[in-house]
Protein backbone atom coordinates (compact mmCIF):
# COMPACT_ATOMS: atom_id res chain seq x y z
CA UNK A 1 0.00 0.00 0.00
CA UNK A 2 2.68 2.61 1.27
CA UNK A 3 4.54 1.75 -2.35
CA UNK A 4 1.55 2.50 -4.27
CA UNK A 5 0.97 5.50 -2.22
CA UNK A 6 4.48 7.24 -2.97
CA UNK A 7 4.48 5.60 -6.68
CA UNK A 8 1.18 8.04 -7.26
CA UNK A 9 2.87 10.36 -5.88
CA UNK A 10 5.49 10.81 -7.73
CA UNK A 11 3.61 10.64 -10.92
CA UNK A 12 1.70 13.93 -9.60
CA UNK A 13 5.07 15.28 -8.88
CA UNK A 14 6.48 14.51 -12.37
CA UNK A 15 3.49 15.75 -14.19
CA UNK A 16 3.88 19.02 -12.27
CA UNK A 17 7.26 19.74 -13.25
CA UNK A 18 6.09 18.83 -16.88
CA UNK A 19 3.83 21.34 -16.94
CA UNK A 20 5.22 24.10 -14.89
CA UNK A 21 7.52 25.43 -17.89
CA UNK A 22 4.46 26.01 -20.18
CA UNK A 23 2.63 27.47 -16.96
CA UNK A 24 6.00 30.03 -17.19
CA UNK A 25 5.80 30.36 -20.82
CA UNK A 26 1.85 31.45 -20.83
CA UNK A 27 2.45 34.36 -18.63
CA UNK A 28 1.21 37.21 -20.64
CA UNK A 29 3.50 39.76 -21.91
CA UNK A 30 3.45 43.29 -20.47
CA UNK A 31 1.56 45.68 -22.52
CA UNK A 32 3.36 48.64 -24.36
CA UNK A 33 1.12 50.30 -25.91
CA UNK A 34 1.07 54.17 -25.46
CA UNK A 35 3.23 57.16 -25.89
CA UNK A 36 6.24 56.79 -23.86
CA UNK A 37 8.39 60.16 -23.60
CA UNK A 38 11.63 61.34 -21.86
CA UNK A 39 15.24 62.56 -22.18
CA UNK A 40 17.74 61.35 -24.05
CA UNK A 41 21.66 61.49 -24.46
CA UNK A 42 23.65 60.74 -27.00
CA UNK A 43 26.91 61.15 -29.05
CA UNK A 44 26.69 61.73 -32.78
CA UNK A 45 29.15 61.60 -35.90
CA UNK A 46 28.31 62.62 -39.34
CA UNK A 47 24.96 63.89 -40.44
CA UNK A 48 22.08 61.58 -38.47
CA UNK A 49 18.11 61.48 -39.41
CA UNK A 50 16.87 63.05 -36.24
CA UNK A 51 19.31 65.89 -35.44
CA UNK A 52 20.35 68.87 -37.45
CA UNK A 53 23.25 68.91 -39.61
CA UNK A 54 25.42 71.42 -38.30
CA UNK A 55 28.49 70.63 -39.79
CA UNK A 56 30.42 69.37 -37.69
CA UNK A 57 33.35 67.03 -38.28
CA UNK A 58 33.84 65.87 -34.74
CA UNK A 59 31.73 63.80 -32.31
CA UNK A 60 28.61 65.49 -30.85
CA UNK A 61 27.48 65.37 -27.60
CA UNK A 62 23.92 66.01 -27.88
CA UNK A 63 20.23 65.81 -25.99
CA UNK A 64 16.60 66.38 -26.54
CA UNK A 65 13.68 64.62 -25.54
CA UNK A 66 12.05 61.63 -27.56
CA UNK A 67 8.95 60.03 -28.01
CA UNK A 68 8.47 56.57 -29.20
CA UNK A 69 4.51 55.53 -29.63
CA UNK A 70 3.75 51.62 -29.82
CA UNK A 71 -0.31 51.46 -31.51
CA UNK A 72 -0.01 47.94 -32.11
CA UNK A 73 1.25 44.75 -30.34
CA UNK A 74 0.50 40.94 -30.74
CA UNK A 75 1.91 38.84 -27.95
CA UNK A 76 5.63 39.97 -27.67
CA UNK A 77 5.42 41.83 -30.99
CA UNK A 78 4.58 45.12 -31.74
CA UNK A 79 5.21 47.70 -34.01
CA UNK A 80 5.29 51.95 -33.82
CA UNK A 81 6.86 55.05 -34.38
CA UNK A 82 10.15 57.18 -32.80
CA UNK A 83 11.54 60.55 -33.22
CA UNK A 84 12.41 63.64 -31.44
CA UNK A 85 9.26 64.96 -29.29
CA UNK A 86 9.30 68.58 -31.34
CA UNK A 87 10.48 66.97 -34.41
CA UNK A 88 8.56 66.18 -37.43
CA UNK A 89 10.10 62.82 -38.42
CA UNK A 90 8.79 59.57 -37.06
CA UNK A 91 10.35 55.95 -38.01
CA UNK A 92 8.95 53.19 -37.73
CA UNK A 93 9.96 50.78 -35.31
CA UNK A 94 9.29 46.50 -35.15
CA UNK A 95 10.15 45.80 -31.76
CA UNK A 96 9.82 42.01 -29.50
CA UNK A 97 10.23 41.76 -25.69
CA UNK A 98 12.34 38.84 -24.96
CA UNK A 99 11.08 35.49 -22.51
CA UNK A 100 11.98 37.47 -19.36
CA UNK A 101 9.80 40.31 -20.10
CA UNK A 102 11.67 43.33 -19.37
CA UNK A 103 14.29 42.98 -22.32
CA UNK A 104 13.01 44.52 -25.74
CA UNK A 105 14.77 44.09 -28.93
CA UNK A 106 13.88 47.09 -31.94
CA UNK A 107 14.80 47.62 -35.17
CA UNK A 108 13.89 50.86 -37.43
CA UNK A 109 15.56 51.36 -41.17
CA UNK A 110 19.02 52.11 -39.72
CA UNK A 111 19.89 51.52 -36.44
CA UNK A 112 18.81 48.83 -33.82
CA UNK A 113 17.73 49.52 -29.73
CA UNK A 114 18.02 47.45 -26.69
CA UNK A 115 15.45 48.76 -23.79
CA UNK A 116 14.81 47.54 -20.47
CA UNK A 117 11.62 48.07 -18.50
CA UNK A 118 12.46 49.64 -15.31
CA UNK A 119 9.13 49.57 -13.88
CA UNK A 120 5.43 48.69 -15.53
CA UNK A 121 5.59 52.81 -17.38
CA UNK A 122 9.35 53.20 -17.56
CA UNK A 123 11.76 51.72 -19.71
CA UNK A 124 15.52 52.43 -21.05
CA UNK A 125 15.99 52.59 -24.39
CA UNK A 126 19.66 52.44 -25.74
CA UNK A 127 20.35 52.94 -29.34
CA UNK A 128 22.97 51.72 -32.12
CA UNK A 129 23.31 53.49 -35.74
CA UNK A 130 26.20 53.11 -38.33
CA UNK A 131 25.07 53.96 -41.99
CA UNK A 132 27.49 55.31 -44.49
CA UNK A 133 26.81 59.50 -43.66
CA UNK A 134 26.67 58.25 -39.59
CA UNK A 135 27.47 56.87 -36.33
CA UNK A 136 25.41 57.34 -32.84
CA UNK A 137 25.01 55.89 -29.69
CA UNK A 138 22.56 56.81 -27.12
CA UNK A 139 20.39 56.30 -24.25
CA UNK A 140 16.82 57.36 -23.76
CA UNK A 141 14.96 57.34 -20.16
CA UNK A 142 11.18 57.10 -21.28
CA UNK A 143 7.69 57.23 -19.15
CA UNK A 144 4.49 56.30 -20.67
CA UNK A 145 1.77 59.12 -20.52
CA UNK A 146 -1.23 58.02 -18.90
Amino acid sequence: MKIGLHASCLVVAASLLALAPGAIAQQPYPDLKGKWIGPGQSVTLGKTDHWPNTGETEPVFREGSWTVTIDRQEGNRFTGSHGLTDGTRRDMILGVIRGDQKTILMVDDDGTFYANLTAPDMMEMCRTEITFNSHLVGCRQLTRQK
